[in-house]
């Protein structure tokens, strides 16, 4: 059985209670995963990448968070804070 994996990418804000979804991209199972995750953060500027993973290409079947990775260096500048 082959299996499947699915990079989501997050813009997150902690000062303004943000953690939204951005774009999801199917990953390449025979190339270096934190390679491509790296590559996928850095053109969404995203700090929150999770990968999650399934056994079938159309993701209708069980699919589970396999990985997470962060990226400090795409975190919020934001400098406003809610009180």
């Amino acid at each position: 059985m082959e299996t499947y994996y699915l990079a989501v990418t997050y813009d997150v804000c902690v000062h303004n209670d943000l953690y939204e979804d951005m774009n999801q991209y199917p990953l390449d199972s025979t190339k270096e995963m934190e390679k491509q995750v790296a590559e996928i953060a850095k053109q969404d500027i995203a700090p929150v990448v999770k990968v999650f993973i399934a056994n079938s290409a159309d993701l209708k079947g069980d699919v589970t968070l396999y990985k997470e990775f962060y990226f400090k260096e795409f975190e919020c500048n934001c400098t406003e804070y809610v009180e």
